[in-house]
């Protein structure tokens, strides 16, 4: 026979029941490393349960095993709270009947986790603790239900017995079971807020270690790493939709003269005018980063070479009329000027080829004089 958990905001629920519903919010908290960096989340446990219940039917549905990862972006896309996840899951099954877990995981990792590996470390050791903490309380609450059980089956069999002691002993006893069941409930109950707060708190930290991971501290764009990651997942949707996609790899010119010269304040506050010049032609869709020393990376989803060379020409038009004198770098560095590769995406060839090609066009923009657009097209 089950029991009833009752010290739960009040919520009956059997310990089965219970079990399930804390683990499988537990589950999904580690599968997606506490939170992403712009959803919060606020379900209650019967919503949270409800979701979940939504979310592993899709699983079948979309021929995908149950994974922690699996489970976790099926979880946000029936909890409609990342909108930029539910719209690129829903491109994907106007193109496909199945999802592979490539797309999956590109979903995943775009839309949820790419987490600073040290901080999900501890965040997994704290949530051990916090499981095994609850464990034991949910534990001792069966106990404790199981002898408040019994207790209550030998006071109706004493009840009803006519040699039964006087009726007046035997509820004091239950009245007093009572109390200490009471008692055992409330325990519980602050355990589970405790906890709750504790996650709360790991989650704060999770997303501020998770947000520095992912930004270029000096300019307040997308880092390398973020970038790799928007990448990937570009480039998989661009295999199945058939959209154009178009990479930028943007390069200060002479830039090593600039730090020589000035000094690295002044490189850096170069650094971040440029930066604010390419982020001036960037659309919403566009993702910019900065992907090392003076070069920045811009993708262009759903944009054709033209268009991309278009970008490029505006970036180079940009960059030349910012001011860089000492009312905004610091010095008078006089026109900083930058060169650019542009490439398109084929299906048929790896992300690291993508870049590659974009890369050889920014050699060729800088061996042919600077300050221009070079492409390199697939024969």
């Amino acid at each position: 026979m089950e029991r009833a958990v009752t010290g739960y905001s009040g919520i009956g629920l059997s310990r089965q029941n219970f079990d399930y519903c804390f683990f499988n919010v537990v589950l999904h908290v580690v599968a997606r490393g506490i939170a992403t960096v712009s959803i919060e989340y606020s379900e209650s446990l019967e919503e949270a349960t409800q979701i979940a219940r939504a979310a592993l039917p899709l699983a079948n549905q979309f021929a995908l095993p149950a994974n922690p990862v699996n489970y976790a972006v099926l979880y946000e896309y029936v909890a409609g709270q990342n909108p930029q996840l539910s719209e690129a899951l829903d491109q994907l099954r106007e193109n496909a009947k199945d999802l592979t877990d490539a797309q999956v995981n590109a979903l995943y990792h775009n839309f949820i986790s790419d987490t600073d590996e040290q901080m999900l470390k501890d965040v997994r050791q704290a949530l051990s603790g916090m499981v095994e903490s609850t464990r034991g309380s949910l534990d001792k609450v069966s106990q404790e239900s199981q002898v408040y059980q019994e207790n209550l089956g030998v006071a109706a069999k004493q009840l009803t017995d006519d040699d039964s002691s006087d009726a007046t002993d035997i509820v004091t006893r239950l009245i007093n079971e009572t109390v200490r069941m009471q008692a055992v409930s409330r325990s519980l109950q602050e355990e589970l807020a405790k906890t709750n707060e504790d996650l709360f708190n790991l989650r704060t930290e999770f997303r501020r270690v998770r947000q520095e991971s992912m930004i270029d501290p000096l300019t307040g764009i997308q880092n390398r790493r973020a970038f790799d990651t928007s990448l990937a997942a570009a480039c998989e949707y661009a295999k199945i939709s058939n959209e154009a996609l178009c990479l930028l790899l943007v390069d200060i010119d002479h830039f090593k003269k600039v730090n020589d010269t000035y000094g690295h304040v002044v490189g850096d506050a170069v650094l971040k005018q440029v930066s604010s010049a390419i982020n001036d032609v960037v659309r919403g869709g566009d993702v910019l980063a900065r992907y090392g020393g003076e070069e920045f990376v811009l993708l262009l989803p759903d944009t054709p070479m033209e268009g991309a060379e278009r970008v490029a020409d505006n970036i180079c038009n940009q960059v030349r009329n910012q001011k860089m004198d000492s009312g905004h770098v610091g010095k008078n560095v006089g026109r900083v000027t930058v060169s650019v590769g542009v490439a398109r995406f084929y299906s048929n060839e790896t992300v690291e080829q993508f870049v590659v090609r974009a890369d050889t066009a920014l050699y060729r923009a800088k061996e042919s004089g600077r300050n221009r657009v070079c492409t390199h097209e697939i024969e």
